[in-house]
Formats: structure tokens, sequence, C-alpha cells
């Protein structure tokens, strides 16, 4: 395969560095740990976690009361869970995020994915410290919807761009139950600085290697 095409055929030269590595993110991943979703239908973490197993992940909802978000199982802690993890979404004040990269290196997952309102210099030290990647100041949501659309495959639902920014407010103003929310401080909404940071040393160039580990395709 060319060097410069995705699997799906996609060119690279016609993404940029951070699609590309999001890309290569959301193509491997298969089970995807969300901490702090809400059980609320009316909370932007719900609608991540619905729109991600609408999407094909498996999606594991974290909560420290365990209550059922989407009709999905919920664990108390990421060490609860029994597989492998292969992205963690966390949904919780800057402050608190540190404690759970932490947990997602104990649990050998290698990316950690910060929506806006969630970082904070502490944890992107804490990323660097532990060896993993962090995608910051992003949606996985759209951006998700985002990469598919430029690859021809568009999804069949998705978040609207236009809901973005008085969800981001109201997810600061009003946190999730049981001490879980969204932070201020960096959001699109708070005016933040730049939107996302990757290693780019883990950039792959041309076609994926075979998978291993908790990159392991499973059998149809």
């Amino acid at each position: 395969m060319h060097e410069g095409v995705l699997t799906d055929g996609v060119s690279m030269k016609h993404m940029t560095r951070e699609e590309a590595m999001e890309r290569r993110v959301l193509q491997r991943a298969r089970t995807v740990a969300i901490i702090g979703a809400s059980p609320s239908p009316t909370r932007h973490s719900h609608t991540v976690a619905v729109y991600l197993k609408t999407a094909g992940y498996d999606v594991i909802p974290i909560r420290a009361d365990r209550a059922e978000v989407a009709g999905l199982p919920t664990y108390a802690t990421l060490g609860a869970v029994a597989g492998p993890i292969d992205l963690v979404v966390i949904f919780r004040r800057p402050d608190a995020v540190s404690a759970h990269i932490g947990e997602a290196a104990a649990k050998h997952v290698e990316t950690v994915w910060l929506p806006p309102g969630a970082w904070s210099r502490e944890a992107e030290g804490a990323a660097q410290r532990y060896g993993l990647m962090l995608i910051k100041e992003r949606c996985i949501a759209e951006e998700h919807r985002h990469l598919s659309q430029q690859s021809g495959h568009p999804s069949k639902w998705g978040v609207h761009v236009r809901q973005r920014k008085a969800t981001y407010e109201d997810n600061r103003r009003r946190p999730d139950d049981a001490g879980y929310g969204a932070g201020g401080g960096g959001g699109h909404a708070a005016g933040g600085g730049v939107r996302s940071i990757l290693d780019e040393k883990k950039m792959v160039k041309g076609a994926p290697s075979r998978r291993s580990g908790a990159f392991k395709r499973r059998p149809q």
C-alpha cells in the first residue's frame, strides 16, 4: 500500500497531522472506556457514549456509583474491568483527571482523550510521565463524525456542531451526579488555546502493522 494512503483510501496529504493521528487512534480502538459518563440523556457525556456505541465501539461507562448509562453495564473503576481497554475518554473536572490518567496507565491503555474543559497542565504532565498519548480539547464524537465524512463513509448519527457550545457551557455549570463533570479552563466556550496535544513521535506512516494485544483484531 502507498505510504500516503490510509486503509480506507484517504490520502494523508488531505488531512492535518492531528487528523491523521486521531484517525489512526479511532481506527485501531475497539473498546472505549468513558470515565464520568452520565446516566442523564441531557448530558454531553451520555450523548458521546450513545454515539460511540452506535458507531460500533464496545463502550464501557466508568462511574463511582455504577449508575447504568444508556443501557450499558457500568464499572466503578478502570481496574474493575476484566478485559483490555484501547482508549479512555475522561469527562471529569481538570483537578481529577491526573489520577484517572494513572489508572489508565496501570491498565496499559495507550491513548487518553480529553474533551473540552477537562485538560490541565497537571494532566498533560501525567500523560507524559506515563508515556501515554494525549488528545485534548476535542470532542471524540465530533472528530469521529468529521473523519468518517472525509473518508466517504458518513456516520448515521452524530453530535451537531451547533449544539456544542451550549453543551460545554452547561457541563461546566452543572457537574454530573456523584461529582462527575467537565470543569472549566481551556474549552471552546472559554476561549482556550491549543486544541490538542499529540505525541508526534508516535506517528506511524504507511499501512498499519498487524494488531496485537489490546488492538488485535477480533474474529468476526
